[in-house]
């Protein structure tokens, strides 16, 4: 959280070392610094190596919606669901449909992810992430929250998470980060 330049010089020695297997990793690294084009260079030149592995595919549809790209990144985050992509990756879907303006399509999602919850875990941070999309910022907060109850990991991520930024300027926002132990973003 706001050491950018130091989390890319990590990830670029990583990708150094193993330029296979960490190549995503540098993509990821440029979603979560919120630099839009690198991340899609970057992942694009990683599913080129190697076009099989979901987590290429996932990053690059979060930065495809950032960009505006819609289409692409619904087909990218269908591909990563089709690899074997888990909750998350459709929760980045649902919110995808919802941004796009496609409310039926992130409802349904919403009500898929519901439905698997009675048979495995569903983290409420990935429902929260559709809701946010959808500008229900109640019922984001209120699976936000949720997350908070069960002592989510995914909340790491609160500040840095694109998807959440529309909830940035409400009170209620600062008010879990604070909860979390998150520092304030600059």
């Amino acid at each position: 959280m706001g050491r950018d330049d130091e989390a890319i010089a990590e990830a670029r020695r990583g990708l150094q070392i193993d330029p296979l297997g960490l190549n995503a990793n540098l993509g990821s690294v440029f979603v979560f610094t919120h630099q839009w084009d690198k991340a899609i260079e970057q992942l694009r030149s990683s599913i080129d190596l190697d076009p099989n592995n979901w987590f290429d595919h996932y990053f690059l549809g979060r930065a495809y919606v950032q960009k505006g790209r819609f289409p692409e990144a619904i087909a990218s985050l269908k591909q990563a669901i089709s690899l074997g992509g888990t909750t998350e990756v459709w929760a980045s879907l649902g919110h995808a449909y919802a941004a796009s303006g496609k409310r039926k399509e992130a409802q349904k999602v919403i009500e898929q992810l519901r439905e698997l919850s009675v048979h495995e875990y569903v983290a409420p941070y990935n429902i929260a992430v559709i809701y946010a999309g959808l500008g229900e910022k109640d019922e984001a907060f209120v699976w936000l929250n949720r997350a908070f109850q069960e002592r989510s990991y995914l909340l790491t991520y609160l500040t840095v998470d694109e998807r959440l930024n529309n909830l940035h300027s409400d009170p209620r926002f600062d008010e879990l980060r604070h909860r979390v132990g998150l520092p304030t973003p600059k």
